[in-house]
C-alpha cells in the first residue's frame, strides 16, 4: 500500500506534466481529506487505505482535465466561513471580501439590503454573520443556484430572505425598499472568452460569468430600476472588471447626474469597486 506522501508525489509528477502547478495537487490533498499542513504532516508515513487511494485518485483524475479542485472537493472559504460550491454557481473569490467590507462599512444597524446575484450566498451571508443586525435578501435568477445558497445558510446558521428572480424584479414584485445593494453580476465581454484561463470557462457556469453589451448589460438593467427599491441615501456597491470602473461610472452618471460615482482599486492596485449613495 502507498502511503499518503507517495501519492503525493506521484500526483505532484503528473500535475506538472501536465503543465500545473504542485500546489494544485498539494491543494487537492489537504481539502479532500480535511486537513492543514501540520495534518498532512503528522500522516505523511501513513498508509492509505484502498477507499482513501480510490477517493484520491478520482479526485486526480477530475483534477488533471483541469476541473477546479473547489467543485472537486465542494467547498470554498470566504472570509474565514466555509461555502458549499457547484457548477451552479460561481467560485467565490479572495478579491470579493474586499468588495463586501467596503459595503459593510456603509451599512448601517437594522437596515435592509440586498445581494443581487448572490451564487453560493458568500456575500450575503457573510454580511449577515458580520452584522447580524441587517436584514440581508439574496436574488438569484437560478433555481438551482439559490438552493445551494439556502442550504449554506442552514449550514452557517444565518438568516436571510431568498428570493428567485431577474436582477431587481423580485424587490419591485414585493414593493421592497432598501437602504443598501451590493452586486457581483455576470461583467465579462462575451469577445473576452478566448483569452480567459481555461478551467473557469470549461467548468464555471456562464450565466454567471458573461453579460451582453460588452459586459455592461447586467449593471444596467439594476440600474434601471433602482428608483423603484431605494431608499434615500442608500448606498449601492457594484464589483467590476479591472478595465470597467471608468465606463461604467459614465453610464452610471448619463442615467443619474447628480450622483457622486466613486471608482476604487483593490489591495493590488486594480480598479475593483464602483459605489455610491442614492
Amino acid at each position: 500500500m502507498a502511503s499518503f506522501k507517495d501519492k503525493l508525489h506521484q500526483a505532484i509528477d503528473l500535475a506538472t506534466e501536465k503543465g500545473y502547478e504542485q500546489a494544485r495537487a498539494e491543494w487537492l490533498m489537504l481539502d479532500l481529506f480535511g486537513w492543514s499542513r501540520t495534518d498532512y504532516l503528522i500522516h505523511m508515513y501513513d498508509e492509505m487505505t484502498k477507499a482513501e487511494e480510490a477517493k484520491f485518485s478520482l479526485a486526480l483524475e477530475r483534477m488533471l482535465t483541469g476541473e477546479p479542485i473547489q467543485y472537486i472537493v465542494g467547498f470554498q472559504s470566504f472570509y474565514g466561513y466555509q461555502f458549499q460550491v457547484n457548477q451552479h454557481c460561481l467560485i467565490p473569490r479572495p478579491e470579493t471580501e474586499e468588495v463586501m467590507l467596503h459595503f459593510l462599512e456603509n451599512c448601517k444597524d437594522q437596515a435592509t439590503i440586498a445581494d443581487i446575484g448572490t451564487g453560493s450566498g458568500a456575500i450575503a451571508l457573510t454580511l449577515k454573520k458580520l452584522n447580524p443586525s441587517l436584514n440581508v435578501i439574496a436574488t438569484d435568477l437560478v433555481q438551482e443556484t439559490l438552493d445551494l445558497a439556502i442550504d449554506n445558510a442552514y449550514h452557517l446558521n444565518v438568516d436571510v430572505e431568498f428570493l428567485k428572480g431577474d436582477a431587481l424584479k423580485p424587490l419591485i414584485k414585493r414593493n421592497i425598499k432598501l437602504d443598501g445593494l451590493i452586486s457581483n453580476p455576470p461583467y465579462i465581454n462575451f469577445d473576452d472568452k478566448d483569452d480567459m484561463v481555461d478551467t473557469v470557462v470549461k467548468y464555471e457556469p456562464h450565466v454567471a460569468l458573461f453579460a451582453k453589451n460588452k459586459g455592461y448589460a447586467i449593471y444596467e438593467a439594476i440600474l434601471d430600476d433602482l428608483p423603484q427599491v431605494l431608499n434615500d441615501n442608500a448606498y449601492v456597491t457594484f464589483e467590476i472588471g479591472y478595465n470597467q470602473g471608468e465606463k461604467l461610472k459614465e453610464i452610471i452618471l448619463n442615467k443619474y447626474p447628480n450622483i457622486t460615482v466613486n471608482v476604487i482599486k483593490d489591495i493590488n492596485g486594480i480598479d475593483r469597486i464602483v459605489s455610491f449613495k442614492w
